[in-house]
């Protein structure tokens, strides 16, 4: 029996979703816990190399937030710590096929794949004080602009790496829809601004960095009382774990250019169809 496979060369996709994100601020102190998604877009071009594999370059633009109001634990609610921030990715992705190596799957007329790439990640977590967003960074909360400070300021710029799983199927014979989840990784623990200790507030005062104080430590505003003089190196953050976020979306795939068509014959089964012998 002769199989065709066809695979077109070139393809765009149109992606549409939310991005959640994962770190100090969200409401559980587990691996698993999310704040809430926000509406994030992008798009991607992309050829394919085999009928199996394919590579494409995309652009995402998203939003990740976080807010200690959102749990259920007292002490982390009383930390009273927010953020958001605009996130930006360029990146590159290999799509594998999954089909490839399980067959059952082409019957459904599905095609899944495994994705893996690697994201440049732009962000900049502001917060909410007194009626206007604030850049987080500059201010330096963890005590990075404070004189002698051995920490300096994070940089607003990242790596992330994707790994997701896509399912897509078929509209036209050149266009298709598919569905994605891919968590990053990302190599920054200050995509929300919170990753270690607390500075002594009086220091911070005493450099002049009155705002960087009191969005430090905001736990007077939660108690409505005068800022805590927590002593330097207080927990504000965990700095063992690096943030992640997670992209959980659609695209519409449009596919364009040459067609390439691979043609193979299916060997007969020689167990279905013994030779027989001729009898003497």
């Amino acid at each position: 029996m002769i199989h065709k496979i066809e695979a077109q060369y070139l393809h765009s996709k149109i992606h549409l979703g939310a991005m959640f994100y994962q770190g100090d601020l969200t409401p559980r102190a587990i691996d698993y816990s999310f704040g809430p998604g926000n509406l994030a877009w992008g798009v991607s071009v992309g050829k394919d190399l085999t009928d199996w594999i394919s590579i494409n370059a995309r652009f995402m633009k998203g939003t990740l937030t976080g807010d200690d109001s959102y749990s259920t634990n007292l002490i982390q609610r009383s930390r009273n710590l927010s953020f958001s921030s605009p996130l930006y990715e360029y990146g590159f992705y290999a799509d594998v096929r999954i089909n490839k190596f399980w067959k059952a799957l082409d019957k459904y007329k599905l095609r899944l794949y495994l994705s893996v790439g690697l994201n440049l990640i732009h962000f900049n977590p502001k917060t909410y004080y007194k009626g206007q967003w604030v850049d987080l960074q500059p201010l330096g909360t963890e005590g990075q602009t404070l004189p002698g400070s051995v920490k300096n300021k994070y940089s607003l710029n990242s790596l992330s790496r994707p790994i997701g799983i896509t399912i897509e199927f078929d509209i036209t014979h050149r266009t298709a829809f598919g569905l994605e989840i891919a968590p990053r990784k990302t190599y920054t623990d200050y995509l929300d601004d919170v990753s270690g200790a607390y500075p002594f507030y009086d220091d911070m005062m005493s450099a002049g960095n009155t705002l960087g104080a009191n969005l430090s430590n905001r736990r007077g505003e939660f108690f409505g009382t005068d800022n805590e003089r927590l002593s330097t190196g207080a927990t504000r953050g965990n700095p063992n774990n690096n943030d992640w976020y997670t992209h959980v979306g659609c695209y519409f795939k449009f596919k364009f250019g040459k067609t390439r068509t691979s043609t193979f014959e299916e060997q007969p089964d020689k167990n279905q169809y013994p030779i027989q012998k001729d009898s003497p």
